[in-house]
């Protein structure tokens, strides 16, 4: 036996007073702000690591089972989504800012004679004219726009580029969170159960449904955003959009903002081709980005990706979305809902409780009057009978 069992055993021997478990429960909760405190700087990290074990939870069963050795199933999976992060987000914004800058300076150098954006401009200065506005010098504004845009573009890499290490340190606190609770979810339920203030059922309950958000609104956010992107630059192509893989790619980042999401691309895109003299391809975009990278998303893919709850209200949604990005940045699109669906378990145990408790006191008063009226009743007959 070793040191520290023999001290398990002697602290399990230990019964402590009233007073001390109390004293015992303060220090463990100073002990867990602590923790909180000095994981604050990570939290990001450990957060997304969380949502990322929650979506790898059924997975890391069955390789466990297969592999038989839990512990390499765990390290295969958090490897592996260490290298699929890295890809992707790579990826994604090497060809977001490559393209971004060849499309930025082609449209500064593209107001040829008789080229489809020199033609549009001049439309609209005509409009302008008519309408008595006077010139509004728009080529030469969106020269200026497009250079500018196309430098922006440098920066922003630039600038990535140097902030390599914060991204990285929080790619490894997501690994690695992603690896211990894989490993131990099981045995943090089960201590949460014991050490938490409520009834191991209702906490089984809400660490269940922190489970089940998370992994909802984590593989939602990310895996139908990029159907959308996917769905929305077929969408560009068929219509003959330029640069209908980089709008694509928009699309699918535009899709994390709250409300209006992918409408931020395929509008303008409709616009413009509507301006250029090309209505039927304008309404393919609309019809498209509406029905297919709007309804089809939202209402087929997304619920066959998650399982679609439904459980959360509209307004409740809405409001941890807007709330969660002012509070958290951009990373609040993924925190907000999940505490939100976390604060309505809490609620609904609690009501479900109250419930319970308001039921077995009417059922307790309904049995004490049946009794005292068959009391009452036993002692009427009697006197009767005699």
């Amino acid at each position: 036996m070793t040191t520290r069992d023999a001290e398990s055993e002697l602290l399990e021997s230990v019964v402590a007073s009233a007073s001390q478990r109390r004293a015992l429960a303060v220090f463990a909760l100073a002990s867990s702000l602590a923790l909180l405190w000095l994981s604050l700087p990570v939290a990001s990290g450990l957060f997304l690591g969380t949502l990322l074990a929650f979506s790898l939870l059924r997975v890391y069963e069955r390789l466990s089972k297969w592999l038989n050795r839990p512990a390499l199933a765990a390290v295969v999976l958090s490897i592996a989504s260490a290298l699929v992060i890295l890809g992707g987000v790579a990826g994604l914004f090497s060809f977001v800012v490559a393209r971004g800058i060849v499309a930025a300076n082609g449209l500064a150098h593209g107001f040829d004679p008789g080229s489809p954006m020199r033609m549009l401009l001049s439309r609209v200065e005509d409009a302008a004219r008519s309408s008595r506005l006077g010139s509004l010098d728009l080529e030469g504004r969106v020269r200026e726009a497009a250079a500018a845009a196309a430098s922006k573009l440098a920066l922003w890499a630039a600038a990535v580029a140097s902030a390599t290490f914060g991204v990285v340190l929080v790619l490894f606190f997501t690994i690695m969170t992603t690896f211990f609770v894989l490993q131990h979810w099981t045995g943090i339920v089960e201590r949460a159960e014991r050490m938490l203030p409520l009834h191991p059922t209702h906490t089984h309950v809400v660490l269940a449904e922190f489970q089940k958000v998370g992994r909802e609104v984590f593989i939602g956010t990310i895996l139908t955003g990029l159907a959308q992107g996917l769905l929305a630059g077929v969408g560009y192509g068929m219509a003959g959009v330029s640069e209908a893989a980089l709008l694509g790619a928009l699309t699918a980042i535009c899709s994390l903002i709250p409300a209006v999401g992918t409408l931020l691309v395929w509008i303008p895109v409709a616009v413009a081709l509507l301006l250029s003299g090309r209505a039927a391809a304008a309404i393919f975009v609309i019809a498209w980005g509406a029905l297919v990278v709007g309804i089809l998303s939202d209402y087929v893919i997304r619920p066959r990706l998650v399982g679609g709850s439904g459980h959360v209200p509209t307004l409740v949604t809405f409001v941890s979305l807007f709330g969660g990005v002012q509070i958290f940045g951009l990373v609040g699109l993924i925190v907000g809902p999940v505490i939100a669906s976390v604060a309505l378990a809490l609620l609904r145990t609690y009501d479900r409780e109250i419930r319970a408790v308001a039921r077995r006191t009417t059922g307790d008063e309904v049995s004490e009057e049946a009794t005292s009226a068959e009391r009452q009743l036993a002692g009427a007959t009697p006197a009767k009978k005699g």
